[in-house]
């Protein structure tokens, strides 16, 4: 059966304000995804002279929606084309 993990309280900084976000995974990882959407966010600012901290987390979060939506089709591109070569290769060993 498995046990709930122990909760964590991460300090974290984005787009120059400190959040105490509270995790049951691993601290490590959400202050790396942290530090990640961060540089997005500044990257944002910076190219687009946006200064309302609002509209450059909606920029951040279109973004990043834009490339896991890129990701998923990709993704699937991919399986599409493994299973094309499993199908062609089952056929091969068909007698």
């Amino acid at each position: 059966m498995n046990e709930p993990r122990e909760t964590n309280s991460v300090l974290v900084r984005i787009y120059d304000r400190e959040y105490a976000l509270r995790t049951n995974c691993d601290p490590e990882r959400l202050q790396v995804l942290c530090a990640d959407l961060d540089e997005r966010m500044q990257h944002i600012a910076l190219t687009t002279s946006a200064v309302d901290t609002l509209k450059v987390a909606v920029l951040a979060a279109l973004s990043i929606a834009d490339d896991a939506r890129r990701a998923r089709e990709e993704m699937i591109k991919l399986d599409d084309a493994i299973d094309k070569r499993y199908t062609a290769c089952i056929t091969m060993l068909d007698f």
